[in-house]
């Protein structure tokens, strides 16, 4: 199934690892705020039209140093539900890394569907 970014990056207001499934305005807008609540002057919600299109996301969780990333992959119907794959990556050992808290994510735009979702990790790359 064909999707869209959103946003994806390595700063976020979210610092634990979780996934998300956002189906109305109301959770868009609140969860939007809540994801960039550690910026100065925040953007607003991308606009998503939720009689259409639901957003999902996933949260790596925060990590101590940069050179790690999540990202989404591949949308597919597996029977009633979507099979959402992901992959996340790790630096590599000696790797020299920024010294700095992140919290990778990736957000996506994707046809609305009411039925369940599972999160599938792709393996670890580097």
């Amino acid at each position: 199934m064909p999707f869209s970014t959103v946003a994806k990056g390595s700063s976020s207001g979210i610092s634990e690892s979780t996934q998300i499934v956002i189906r109305t305005r109301d959770e868009w807008v609140a969860f939007w705020r809540r994801h960039t609540r550690n910026q100065v002057d925040p953007p607003a919600a991308p606009p998503v039209d939720f009689s259409r299109d639901m957003v999902v996301g996933i949260f790596l969780g925060e990590r101590g140093t940069g050179g790690y990333a999540i990202e989404l992959t591949k949308v597919e119907r597996d029977g009633s539900h979507l099979r959402i794959s992901y992959r996340s990556q790790t630096p590599d050992s000696g790797a020299m890394l920024t010294q700095v808290l992140t919290q990778p994510y990736h957000l996506i735009k994707l046809s609305r569907d009411d039925g369940p979702l599972i999160f599938s990790r792709e393996g670890l790359s580097r």
